[in-house]
C-alpha cells in the first residue's frame, strides 16, 4: 500500500487536531504544479503495485 498521500501526525498534531475545527493544520505532500503532482502520484503507485506483485509472487513459489 502507498502512503505517498497520508499524513504523518506527531502527538502534538493529535492535541491540535481537537482544537482545528476546519482542517487548516493539516499538510499533505505538495508539488510546484500539477504536472509534477501527477507523476510523483503515478511512481508512488506503480511502486506500490510492484511491492504488492513481489509479494504475491513470492507466496505463489514459496506454496509451489
Amino acid at each position: 500500500m502507498s502512503t505517498y498521500l497520508f499524513a504523518n501526525p506527531t502527538y502534538v498534531d493529535g492535541i491540535m487536531s481537537v482544537i482545528d475545527l476546519f482542517g487548516i493544520s493539516n499538510e499533505y505532500n505538495t508539488s510546484s504544479n500539477e504536472a509534477k503532482a501527477d507523476e510523483r502520484a503515478l511512481r508512488a503507485d506503480a511502486q506500490a503495485l510492484k511491492e504488492d506483485a513481489k509479494v504475491a509472487f513470492n507466496q505463489v513459489v514459496a506454496n509451489a
